[in-house]
C-alpha cells in the first residue's frame, strides 16, 4: 500500500537539493567610459563579467562598475538601483534542529513508500533519495560549520536560498 502526499517546502527543498542562488545584476547605465585613476579597492567576479568599486581620492566619492571598468556610477546611483537585500541566515543550532527533523521526515517517506506530486509529475520517495539528501544536508550542516553562510529566506521568500563565505570576497588596496 503506498501513500500519496503533496510536498510543500520539502519536496521543493528535496528536489533543490541546496542548490546555490546567486545574484544577477542587469542594469548598466549609459555613461562615457571612463577608467578610475585609482586602483578598485573591492571586486568581485562570476564568469568574467566583474563587480568593482573604488573610491576617488580627491572627492571620497565610491564608484562602481557592472561592466569590468567599462562605465562607473556613483555608490548611491548604484544601491538606488539595487536595494540592499534583506537574508535570514540559519545558526548552526538551527541547522542542526532542523536537519534532526528533517532526518525523520526523509526517513518516514521512505519507509511508508510515499508517493510524491510535483509539477514534474508523481514518483515514489525511495531509501535512496533519503541518504542522498541526508548526505547533503549534513555536509551543510558541517559548512555552516565552517563559516559558511546558508540563507533561510532572501527578502522573506523562504523557497529562495543563496550561501556566502567571507573568503569569496577579494578586496585590494593601494
Amino acid at each position: 500500500m503506498t501513500k500519496t502526499k503533496r510536498m510543500g517546502t520539502l519536496a521543493i527543498t528535496a528536489m533543490v537539493a541546496l542548490g546555490t542562488a546567486g545574484l544577477t545584476n542587469a542594469f548598466a547605465e549609459e555613461r562615457p567610459a571612463t577608467k578610475p585613476t585609482q586602483q578598485p579597492i573591492a571586486s568581485t567576479t562570476d564568469d568574467g563579467q566583474g563587480v568593482m568599486s573604488y573610491q576617488d581620492k580627491a572627492t571620497g566619492r565610491n564608484f562602481v562598475s557592472e561592466d569590468d571598468g567599462v562605465t562607473w556610477v556613483s555608490q548611491k546611483e548604484y544601491d538606488n538601483s539595487y536595494p540592499a537585500i534583506q537574508y535570514e541566515w540559519w545558526t548552526y543550532e538551527e541547522y542542526n534542529q532542523w536537519l534532526e527533523e528533517t532526518k525523520k521526515n526523509l526517513q518516514a517517506m521512505a519507509d511508508d513508500h510515499t508517493m510524491v506530486e510535483t509539477s514534474q509529475g508523481t514518483f515514489l520517495w525511495t531509501q535512496e533519495m533519503t541518504d542522498q539528501y541526508i548526505a547533503e544536508y549534513e555536509q551543510t550542516l558541517k559548512d555552516v560549520q565552517n563559516s559558511l553562510l546558508v540563507s533561510k529566506s532572501v527578502d522573506g521568500d523562504t523557497q529562495c536560498m543563496t550561501t556566502f563565505n567571507q573568503s569569496w570576497v577579494n578586496t585590494t588596496t593601494d
